[in-house]
């Protein structure tokens, strides 16, 4: 990823805007500082899909603020690993699974072009509306 283009999805994260949080339940039903169009119900249609359940790992490729995987998680009781290239996403990710109780969370600051991780560790890899 481009400098600026890290450096525009920084500050996107960090922004907390009341309005911007009430369109995003309207439009797609969740309050997660969502980047794009997935639905709560295309969020769950992908994790039946994905089969996910306790016990399973799933990698939310390019995580964002935790959209779909911190529901996903939620939902299914799966460990979950968030991957994004942008630190203030995955932080703000990290903090929204400790309040909404998942423990089984880790956030990891990662191009998904380069990711640290050996081959089968995942169980399942969502990664929505990523484009770049």
């Amino acid at each position: 990823m481009v400098d600026a283009e890290l450096h525009r999805f920084d500050e996107r994260y960090a922004l907390d805007a009341g309005a911007m949080v009430a369109v995003e339940r309207q439009a797609l039903g969740t309050d997660y500082g969502a980047n794009g169009y997935t639905t709560l119900a295309e969020a769950d249609e992908i994790g039946a899909v994905l089969d996910l359940r306790t016990g399973s790992h799933l990698l939310d490729l390019g995580s964002g603020c935790g959209w779909p995987g911190l529901h996903l998680a939620r939902r299914s009781g799966c460990r979950l690993t968030s991957a994004d290239p942008v630190a203030t996403g995955v932080a703000r990710s990290v903090e929204r699974g400790r309040n909404d109780g998942i423990t089984a969370h880790l956030g990891v600051v990662a191009d998904g072009a380069e990711l640290p991780f050996v081959a089968a560790t995942f169980d399942a890899i969502v990664h929505v509306d990523v484009l770049c």
